[in-house]
């Protein structure tokens, strides 16, 4: 008996396997059951950082917030997760206190951004930049969120989501 392979059948059959892959990992991701992204060594210097400050139009460094953990939340306003997860991010912000800075970083044109910050009440720092600092830290999925210590080093990045056991462990201590 002769087996044939019609390319065709073959070709549909592989892309629903990708697309039944690819609709699994975004499930999974939407559900917070992916949470690390892993595209970064812990303890590895976090890559610069500069955009700037929706709020007076200045510029800002990573490099500021010295002395203070960082959370990096690379946003857009085109992104249903990341409009999901801004009230967790304010939250995290609000019990961070003084020993946290979020940086809200986005792409988006600022009036946009502004426009949308403002109907939420948003009290973040957003950072505008031209996808620089995106490319730095290899963001292909948003909402991607990085902790970054005091020291300026990379202590986790997560993607689609962040919990405050996430953050609390690298904050100083008062």
């Amino acid at each position: 008996m002769e087996m044939r392979f019609d390319k065709q059948v073959i070709l549909r059959r592989l892309l629903d396997v990708v697309l039944i892959a690819a609709m699994l990992y975004a499930a999974l991701l939407a559900f917070g059951v992916i949470r690390r992204g892993g595209r970064f060594q812990e303890g590895r210097e976090a890559p610069p950082l500069t955009g700037i400050a929706l709020a007076d139009g200045k510029k800002v460094d990573l490099a500021d917030f010295r002395g203070k953990t960082v959370l990096l939340d690379f946003f857009s306003t085109s992104c249903p997760s990341c409009k999901r997860i801004l009230p967790d991010v304010e939250e995290l912000q609000e019990q961070g206190g003084d020993r946290l800075q979020v940086l809200l970083v986005s792409t988006d044109p600022p009036e946009q951004l502004r426009s949308y910050l403002a109907a939420e009440d948003s009290r973040l720092l957003a950072l505008v930049e031209d996808g620089t600092a995106h490319r730095a830290y290899g963001v292909d999925t948003i909402p991607y969120l990085v902790v970054i210590d005091a020291d300026g080093r990379i202590r986790g990045d997560f993607i689609g989501d962040i919990r405050w056991s996430d953050v609390e462990p690298h904050l100083q201590r008062p």
